[in-house]
């Protein structure tokens, strides 16, 4: 029998033998720390990453993972290559990016102004802003004076679409290959070119470019300026909602969407640093993917609002099945076959798409011949969102009813009903009057049931360590450890009973904890939470009472 020879790794600095790789990309390897040391400061920080970006006839440049990446692994962390204003919105700092709130100005409200170029700005610090130099400087140079003005807090600005377009504009004299990056990235100009939108755009962004301020674009160049952002940018979002940016990533823009991804991102620092962060673990060769939608709509809203915002029509796996994992999410009970059923709890046949990648196919149900066209879909799906919108966001009773009033039209899973058992799971335990010490057990058994249903649909379309299943488990780690201590104190549960619930409820945190703990802020809520519950656990140990601090 032959015995293949199996080569030994080489250091990259000195091309000896090496057992130690790096730790980042698992591709390269070191005899010494001090030549991993080397070899980092030398270039080896500049391509250590798990992926590569590779072109397809299909796909386009996507991202694809060079070796199995762990769960819970940061994939990516990127500077933007540019943030600014989003196209319209309230009146905003074009230095640090914050909502604005009007000063009193001799007898009038006002917002402070750049006194170069009288653009709102918070302050005279942030008129110096870096970011805000060269724009505030080829204005000035124009004598051009902005007219913005307070005139009331739900004022929204339509003058803040030149901005972000501006600002790659002037990276051609101030940083040539950051411009080069932006500019070569997908725009789907030809998609929008003639568009209501980008006929405004052509009037106002195009003029302001040109003829205002007399930069050297022609006007196909501004357009594709403000088309790549609308194809790429991210929105970014600060916790406390004084920011409502967006940015472009060039790496980032390499991935390709999925409706059911195997990452999420997040936002690190005031420098706006997007983070992706695996999901589910991903197999070498596997792409790499992030949701440019929500993935709790339905495929009707999702592939519509793909097809108007990032115009391409989405035909992933999710999207071709029209069940959506046998979620329902979009889909309706047949009302002949519904009249049918011996009892309302009992589970209808469901209509479905008889071909999902086309929005205009006929719906059929699963068991009868009942068929309906795909406009009534669309105009039922558009007035059960009307009715939604009009819910108050703050009492549970009208989320209640709406979930009654179409529970023998919609799935228990479809995207209106999930919606709406979110905002019960929001209210219910975290609203004033509706805090865990204030709810029924009635109203927590709910939140508790509301946090398992959506549980069993994240599963489904938003496999692994998502965003929403942390939430999730949060929400219901606190309504559990809140029904224990209730059952404790009422005779319920015993002490052994006791221990074995908020150790269920422990892993349910732990689990959160590993999900959540790279989302800013989270880290030191996460760690009090711990604390209680194991003070909870050691009380019930030693016999005392269970105490539940929200």
């Amino acid at each position: 029998m032959e015995y293949q020879k199996r080569e030994i790794p080489q250091c990259e600095v000195c091309q000896q033998p090496a057992n130690q790789t790096c730790g980042g990309c698992k591709l390269v390897y070191y005899c010494t720390k001090a030549h991993q040391k080397l070899g980092w400061r030398e270039g080896h920080k500049f391509k250590c990453c798990a992926f590569k970006i590779q072109y397809s006839d299909t796909f386009g440049r996507h991202m694809i993972a060079t070796r199995d990446i762990q769960q819970g692994e940061m994939i990516l962390k990127e500077k933007p290559a540019i943030v600014g204003p989003k196209m319209t919105g309230p009146a905003e700092c074009l230095g640090c990016g914050k909502r604005l709130e009007p000063q009193k100005i001799g007898d009038q409200f006002d917002f402070y102004k750049c006194s170069v170029c009288n653009w709102p700005m918070c302050d005279t610090k942030c008129e110096k802003a870096e970011v805000h130099k060269a724009e505030c400087k080829v204005m000035s140079e124009r004598k051009y004076k902005c007219t913005v003005r307070y005139q009331g807090p739900d004022r929204v600005e339509a003058a803040y679409c030149v901005i972000s377009p501006l600002r790659v504009l002037l990276m051609k004299e101030t940083n040539q290959m950051q411009f080069e990056n932006i500019i070569n990235l997908e725009s789907h100009l030809e998609d929008r070119i003639n568009t209501p939108l980008y006929r405004v755009l052509r009037a106002n962004l195009s003029t302001f470019i040109v003829q205002v301020l007399g930069l050297p674009f022609d006007e196909e160049t501004v357009l594709k300026i403000a088309s790549i952002f609308d194809t790429n940018s991210f929105d970014v979002r600060a916790a406390d909602g004084s920011k409502k940016l967006r940015a472009i990533y060039v790496t980032a823009s390499m991935l390709n969407h999925s409706c059911r991804p195997n990452t999420r991102h997040i936002f690190l620092g005031d420098d706006y640093h997007l983070a992706f962060i695996a999901t589910m673990p991903i197999a070498k060769g596997d792409p790499i993917t992030a949701t440019y939608t929500q993935t709790l709509y339905g495929t009707l809203d999702r592939r519509r609002q793909l097809k108007i915002n990032k115009c391409f029509d989405c035909d992933c796996e999710r999207c071709k099945d029209p069940t959506e994992y046998g979620t329902y999410l979009g889909n309706i009970y047949c009302s002949v076959c519904n009249g049918q059923r011996s009892t309302p709890a009992s589970i209808g046949a469901m209509l479905v798409s008889t071909n999902p990648l086309d929005e205009t196919a006929p719906w059929k149900c699963e068991k009868c011949d009942h068929i309906i066209l795909a406009r009534q879909m669309i105009w039922g799906n558009n007035a059960l969102k009307q009715d939604m919108k009009k819910l108050s966001k703050t009492s549970p009773r009208e989320f209640e009813e709406f979930i009654q009033k179409y529970s023998q039209t919609l799935h228990p899973s479809n995207h209106l009903v999930v919606q709406a058992k979110l905002a019960l799971i929001q209210i219910y335990g975290n609203y004033k009057g509706y805090t865990l010490a204030e709810l029924s057990d009635h109203d927590l058994k709910r939140k508790i049931d509301l946090c398992h249903d959506l549980l069993e649909v994240a599963d489904k379309v938003e496999p692994g360590w998502s965003r929403f299943r942390g939430t999730l488990l949060l929400d219901l780690q606190a309504a559990m450890s809140m029904m224990t201590k209730r059952e404790f104190e009422t005779g319920k549960i015993t002490k052994a009973g006791a221990q074995d619930e908020l150790m269920e409820s422990m892993v349910l945190l732990q689990e959160a904890t590993s999900i959540l703990r790279v989302e800013p802020h989270m880290r030191e809520i996460l760690e009090r939470k711990i604390k209680e519950l194991s003070d909870q656990l050691e009380m019930a140990e030693n016999g005392n009472d269970v105490v539940v601090v929200e």
